[in-house]
């Protein structure tokens, strides 16, 4: 079975969703009394958690195309969402 492997190194949109998470633990770990940024953290939480899960439904056909596995799908898109499946969408437009 053939693998890829995600090029982040070429994406810097790839940060946008790291410093997302980190936003999340900082969070959880140091409570936010500020209440536009503990709004700030709730809309993160939303994108993070419930839009990246939405976005399974795309990615894990796009991800089993590509000949990624169910579980590296999962993590990738639930970590960096669709700055990992748009670029892989593409590729394999371009294979076609």
């Amino acid at each position: 079975m053939k693998t890829n492997t995600p090029k982040f190194e070429n994406n810097p949109f790839n940060l946008i969703p790291i410093f997302g998470w980190i936003f999340i633990f900082y969070g959880m770990a140091f409570p936010i009394e500020n209440a536009y940024m503990a709004a700030i953290w709730y809309i993160d939480i939303f994108l993070s958690v419930g839009v990246h899960a939405l976005q399974l439904f795309i990615a894990c056909p796009l991800g089993k195309k590509a000949g990624y596995s169910t579980e590296k799908t999962v993590v990738y898109t639930m970590v960096f969402g669709a700055t990992w499946w748009k670029p892989l969408q593409g590729r394999l437009a371009v294979q076609k």
